[in-house]
């Protein structure tokens, strides 16, 4: 007759236990969080998206929630009028808008010139 037996169980503290969940759980929080930063500074968020066939190139806000946009749609430009409640197609242009080149305008550089004569003034 063999007698078999069993090795005792050790409990452990609820203390020890509880630190050890906690140590566990930790860990996986901040793994979670580094795989989202990592998927945050992948290309288009770590989703792969093709050739776009829409896009808007250009807003001009006109009241406090109205908004003027041209979009293109393939290789054509249409003029869109945008509120809260709607979206109105206004026009489809013929000739489809050159991109601008960041060039100052008239008015901004009237402007730094202004600003720098008062800056002048100031400092005498």
């Amino acid at each position: 007759m063999t007698v078999t037996t069993a090795a005792p169980s050790v409990a452990l503290p609820a203390s020890q236990m509880l630190l050890q969940s906690g140590g566990a759980l930790i860990v996986i929080i901040l793994l979670l969080l580094g795989i989202k930063k990592l998927l945050k500074h992948l290309p288009q968020g770590g989703r792969y998206r093709g050739v776009r066939a829409l896009a808007i190139k250009e807003t001009l806000v006109i009241g406090p929630r109205e908004r003027l946009m041209i979009a293109q749609v393939g290789e054509q430009q249409i003029v869109i009028g945008v509120t809260p409640q709607s979206i109105h197609l206004l026009c489809t242009l013929t000739e489809p808008l050159q991109e601008l080149s960041a060039q100052p305008t008239t008015a901004s550089s009237h402007f730094a010139e202004k600003f720098a004569q008062l800056r002048a003034r100031k400092t005498r």
